[in-house]
C-alpha cells in the first residue's frame, strides 16, 4: 500500500495519541511510486513568507526525492553535516513539486522527532518490539542531528513548499497546505482551489489524502457528507489500521461534524465510499 508511517503524523496530531501504537507496530511497506510530474494549476497567491527565509540565488537541489518512512529513517546520503536546512531552502528556490514535497516531509520529521523518539523509548521500556524500538531511537537521534540546521524560519516555509507540491499534483500536498495555512487568510477562490485539490487526491483513492480530507477544517469548504465518505473509504482501503482509526475518529468526533450522522446517513456514506473505491480500482490489477 502507498500509505507510509510518516504520513500518519497528521492523524496523531488530529486524533490523539492512540494512533501512535499503529505507527510503531505496522510492518514495513514497499517503496512508494515516484512522485508525478508537475501539471498546470490555477495560481495560488500565498501570504508573504518572512524576509529571513529568502532563497534567491541558491543552487537547484541536486537530485530527486526519496520516499521517507514514518519512523525517522536514515536520510539520503546527500544530506550530510549541513543538515536539512540548506536543502529546504534549495527546494523552495527550485519551484519543483517533488523536491518541495520532500522538504515538507523533512519539516514534519523535525517537528515530530522528539515526540516520536520518546514514544519509541516508552514502548521499548514496556517490552514492545525492543530491538525494533531501539533501532528507531537510534534513527531518531541521527535525524535529530540533521534537524539542528532547521530553524523556525524554515518551518515557516512549510505552507509555501506544500503549495508548490500541490500545484505539481503531488498527492497529500493539498492537505498539507490546508493544515499549515489558515483558510481565513485566503480568498474564497483560493480556498476553493485548495478544496478541489483535496477532493482530487481523495477521489483518486490516495489513502492519506482520504483521511486528511476527512479531517480538514470545515472552513475549506468540504461538506460533512464528503468528509464522512472520505473517512469511511480510508477505513475500507486500509483494513489493518483503518477500521480502528475510523472508529476512534467517529467516537471522538475528530471530524468535528456539525451533527453526528444517523444510521441512514452512515449507510449512505458507506455506499458512496464503496463507489469511490470501485472507481479507483477500475483498470488496476487485482
Amino acid at each position: 500500500m502507498r500509505v507510509t508511517r510518516w504520513a500518519l503524523l497528521p492523524i496523531v496530531m488530529l486524533g490523539g495519541g492512540a494512533a501512535l501504537s499503529f505507527i510503531a507496530s505496522r510492518p514495513a511497506e514497499p517503496p512508494s511510486p515516484s512522485m508525478p510530474e508537475p501539471v498546470a494549476a490555477l495560481p495560488l497567491v500565498l501570504p508573504a513568507r518572512p524576509a529571513s527565509a529568502a532563497t534567491a540565488g541558491l543552487a537547484p537541489h541536486p537530485s530527486a526525492p526519496q520516499q521517507q518512512d514514518a519512523a525517522p529513517a536514515l536520510a539520503a546520503p546527500r544530506v550530510g553535516s549541513e543538515g536539512y536546512g540548506p536543502h529546504i531552502e534549495r527546494a523552495l528556490a527550485s519551484n519543483d513539486a517533488a523536491k518541495s514535497w520532500e522538504a515538507v516531509k523533512w519539516l514534519w520529521q523535525c517537528a515530530s522527532n522528539v515526540q516520536l523518539r520518546s514514544h519509541f523509548e516508552a514502548l521499548r521500556d514496556q517490552g514492545v518490539a525492543q530491538e525494533k524500538m531501539t533501532q528507531r531511537m537510534i534513527a531518531a537521534d541521527t535525524d535529530a542531528r540533521r534537524c539542528q540546521t532547521v530553524t523556525p524560519q524554515h518551518q515557516a516555509l512549510l505552507a509555501d513548499l506544500a503549495a508548490q507540491a500541490m500545484r505539481g499534483g503531488v498527492p497529500e500536498a493539498a492537505s498539507a497546505y490546508a493544515h499549515a495555512a489558515s483558510a481565513s487568510d485566503l480568498s474564497a477562490a483560493q480556498r476553493q482551489e485548495v478544496a478541489e485539490a483535496m477532493r482530487r487526491d481523495a477521489r483518486a483513492g490516495d489513502e492519506m489524502s482520504l483521511v486528511n480530507a476527512a479531517t480538514a477544517n470545515a472552513a475549506w469548504g468540504l461538506s460533512d457528507a464528503e468528509r464522512l465518505t472520505f473517512l469511511l473509504a480510508y477505513g475500507m482501503l486500509d483494513p489493518y489500521a483503518g477500521g480502528v482509526v475510523v472508529e476512534h475518529m467517529l467516537t471522538a468526533n475528530t471530524l468535528k461534524l456539525a451533527v453526528l450522522p444517523t444510521q441512514e446517513q452512515l449507510a449512505a456514506a458507506r455506499q458512496a465510499a464503496q463507489q469511490l473505491i470501485d472507481r479507483t480500482r477500475v483498470g488496476k490489477p487485482s
